[in-house]
């Protein structure tokens, strides 16, 4: 088999490609996004900065991750994803190392925007896009791999980023981080399909009327109801997740949970995120994509009614830790399986990069809405009972897109 520009025969391999991205996956998912609260402490005892100072970093950095996301798909879909994947770990390298050095919070703003554009070409969607064009009819399969392996992001760089920051200082463990992180990017540049590889079509296209101009893929997209209804059920559900995310130890704290329950509750949810998805890799011929998005629609808001009830002991804390992580190990493989079977394939990179960024706006705005909401009413309860809420609301949205996607 020829040789094939910097990967070489073997990266055409499409399974060689999904193991490595997801590895990707992982180590990206594991350092980039999940480890900013375990710095934030040592940060502010030695910078002097508040918290909220420092979580209005990371904000801007998840809304630049939103505001980039149509362009990226974009791109990928022209086939650019290895230069963006690369060029995206690489920067990210670049950037923790800087953090390490930071002395200045305006110059932490700047570099958190930078590395929000760097979550935009290397988490998820991208990596779902590129997997797409590489296995076509067969995505759903590839996607859930990449997200079973994904979901141990956070069980990898939770703990192993604390072990660093007690052992090393906060300073040193991200000059370590930023080296695994340049490894990322040189896998991407050996494995990710460049423009040269053509796609694997996921279905046949029709061709296009005679007489009338072709639009664009996300021109057409927005034109099909359902696509909207998948703004509501993503969007609402990038909101409360990352409300949760970034609140849910402060929350147990309030509660006077202690820290060893606290520590394992967190540490549960990321690995039931892995047996959601082993369950429906097992299940996935007897379960429709509709099915998938009732049952997890209907968990979440089940989960955060049950948490804002007060529950303290052990027992119902692990109960929710298992209902809540399940459900947010499949709602990734929902996005990715929802656009092209509720829309079509056509442009599933810029398509699938126009449903993220309304998701990643609202995921900027969590931390921050739940901040506000937690001082205007005084606790977390009605917080809880206000996610559980938008919930239900991005529930209506899914069944909507449903509805109108097997009506068209």
């Amino acid at each position: 088999m020829a040789m094939d520009g910097a990967g070489g025969a073997w990266r055409k391999r499409p399974s060689t490609i999904l193991w490595m991205l997801s590895l990707g996956q992982l180590v990206t998912w594991g350092i980039v996004y999940y480890t900013f609260p375990l710095f934030v402490v040592p940060m502010s005892e030695e910078l002097g900065w508040s918290r909220s100072a420092m979580f209005g970093a990371l904000s801007a950095g998840l809304l630049t991750a939103g505001l980039c996301s149509i362009a990226v798909g974009s791109w990928i879909d022209r086939g650019h994803g290895r230069l963006l994947m690369t060029g995206g770990s690489l920067l990210a390298a670049v950037l923790l190392f800087l953090w390490s050095r930071v002395e200045s919070l305006p110059v932490f703003y700047v570099m958190w925007i930078g590395l929000g554009a760097c979550q935009a070409v290397t988490l998820y969607e991208p990596a779902f896009a590129v997997i797409t064009r590489v296995y076509g009819p067969r995505y759903k399969q590839a996607i859930l791999l990449m997200t079973f392996l994904g979901g141990l992001a956070s069980t990898f760089g939770i703990p192993f980023t604390q072990f660093l920051v007690e052992r090393i200082g906060w300073r040193p463990a991200l000059d370590v981080l930023a080296v695994i992180v340049l490894g990322v990017a040189l896998m991407h540049w050996l494995i990710v399909p460049g423009p040269d590889v053509p796609p694997v079509p996921i279905a046949a296209t029709k061709p296009p009327v005679e007489g009338v101009a072709k639009r664009s893929p996300l021109a057409m997209a927005i034109r099909v109801p359902a696509f909207w209804g998948l703004v509501v059920a993503f969007a609402g559900y990038g909101l409360a997740f990352s409300a949760m995310s970034f609140h849910l130890i402060p929350l147990l704290d309030d509660r006077g949970v202690p820290t060893g329950v606290v520590m394992a509750i967190i540490a549960l949810i990321g690995p039931m995120q892995v047996v959601g998805r082993v369950l429906l890799m097992v299940g996935q011929r007897h379960i429709t994509t509709i099915q998938l998005g009732a049952l997890i629609y209907f968990a979440f808001p089940l989960a955060m009614g049950f948490l804002a009830t007060g529950i303290t002991d052990v027992y119902p804390l692990i109960v929710f830790a298992v209902v809540y992580g399940v459900a947010n190990g499949l709602v990734t493989i929902l996005r990715g399986m929802a656009v092209p079977e509720f829309i079509g394939p056509e442009g599933y990179g810029v398509v699938s990069g126009a449903l993220t960024m309304p998701t990643n706006v609202m995921r900027a705005a969590g931390p921050v809405v739940a901040s506000l909401a937690w001082g205007a009413f005084g606790g977390y309860t009605p917080v809880l009972w206000g996610l559980a809420g938008i919930m239900l609301i991005a529930a209506l949205g899914f069944a909507a897109a449903a509805f109108l996607s097997k009506r068209t």
